[in-house]
């Protein structure tokens, strides 16, 4: 008996010990540090408003609004200096009721998409934003940083997988925002989301935790901080005022932006500071888009790797000779476990990447490498392929290097 009364004892101590350490004004505590991180991050938070665009009306064929295929564009031209306080550009005046407006029989009508949030990427005026605040591609856009006034800004790359584009306004030595390496993010982290929609003097703060990691293919963190269109483009940061990713809309199936988990408690911040190359690539005014290789796998084909049911033909996959029958075993060095494991691998890629494939080919022992091959951009058809057809990304994916 006595033995038994030390065992509970033993047993009861780790969580005596752990009531003992509660602090029942752990969040009393927590206001200055959050005061702390939103006067660090507030500068490079910035308003971000956009005029005209044509909105498709309805029962017109083609996607619906906000999606799409992407729009290839040209580098920003070199902004001229930034003018002083007196000359900058002032914000449109609002359309009069009385103006006239085009009908909706016509093709499209005007749409003002309104304001939203992004964050500034670099000093000499890159701004990150939402894809969402865009998807009508507006004929003005307008960055408004605090303390600096209001600027016209001119429309550059985008990365559909990600839900992510850049603008560039002429302005020089602006508050750059630190980013934190994705790697470093840990799981329960406190994460607050910022937004300028609403706020001009102050960002709204929303507040959560990290829930997740490399979801969506790698590109993003998951919280369950609110995020909404009032905030997609902000910044999601740290304790420190340290930028985790951008919120923004994703769709479950992982293949491009979507708002069909908005209001769920459930919110994505795609990380930037693992995708540098992505980021130049937008600059240059690239239109990104999630690779493809082109084939149709055996659903029936358990693993080990994912087997061919049939090639496109205008896919890398056929020009580099698979066929039916053929197995793909590896993508860049990590086994394939199965056909779901591969659609992770493959789509963890944008288009014009180039990856490497060990294949088995039909009635072949031994496997070969097959490459290096040039992922093509996915199809369009093949982005709006029912999301049923498509697993979550919910196998690990292999660290970056």
């Amino acid at each position: 008996m006595k033995t038994r009364f030390v065992l509970a004892v033993v047993a009861s101590l780790p969580s005596l010990v752990a009531q003992q350490r509660v602090d029942p004004d752990e969040f009393v505590h927590l206001e200055p540090v959050l005061q702390a991180a939103l006067m660090k991050a507030a500068p490079f938070v910035v308003t971000i408003e956009t005029f005209g665009g044509t909105r498709r009306t309805l029962g017109e064929d083609g996607p619906a609004d906000g999606e799409g295929p992407p729009r290839p564009r040209q580098a920003p031209k070199e902004e001229p200096p930034e003018p002083p306080p007196d000359e900058r550009p002032r914000e449109p005046e609002p359309e009069r009721d009385d103006e006239k407006k085009l009908p909706l029989v016509a093709p499209g009508f005007q749409q003002n998409q309104g304001r939203t949030t992004g964050v500034v990427l670099s000093s000499d005026g890159w701004i990150l934003v939402s894809r969402f605040a865009l998807n009508f591609d507006p004929t003005t856009i307008l960055v408004t940083v605090p303390g600096r006034g209001t600027f016209h800004a001119q429309r550059a790359g985008e990365d559909t997988s990600r839900g992510i584009a850049l603008v560039k306004i002429g302005a020089k030595d602006l508050p750059v925002a630190e980013f934190v390496d994705p790697a470093a993010v840990r799981v329960g982290q406190w994460a607050f989301v910022l937004g300028r929609t609403f706020a001009a003097d102050t960002p709204t703060v929303h507040i959560g935790i990290v829930s997740a990691k490399k979801r969506q293919f790698g590109r993003a963190l998951q919280i369950d901080a609110y995020t909404s269109p009032a905030n997609y483009g902000g910044a999601v940061v740290d304790l420190a005022g340290r930028v985790l990713g951008i919120a923004v809309p994703l769709s479950p199936a992982g293949r491009n932006a979507g708002a069909e988990w908005y209001d769920s408690g459930i919110g994505f911040a795609v990380t930037i500071a693992d995708v540098p190359g992505v980021l130049e690539r937008m600059k240059k005014g690239e239109a990104l888009q999630r690779g493809w290789i082109g084939v149709h796998l055996e659903p029936a084909h358990l693993g080990p790797g994912a087997k061919i049911a049939g090639v496109a033909k205008d896919g890398v996959a056929a020009q580099a000779g698979l066929r039916k029958g053929d197995v793909i075993l590896g993508v860049e060095g990590v086994d394939v476990r199965n056909g779901p494991h591969l659609q992770v691998l493959l789509g963890a890629h944008l288009g014009g990447d180039i990856v490497t494939l060990s294949v088995r080919k039909k009635g072949e022992e031994q496997a070969a490498d097959i490459g290096p091959l040039t992922m093509l951009d996915a199809p369009w058809a093949e982005q709006k392929q029912s999301k049923d057809a498509e697993l979550p990304a919910s196998f690990p994916l292999p660290e970056k290097k």
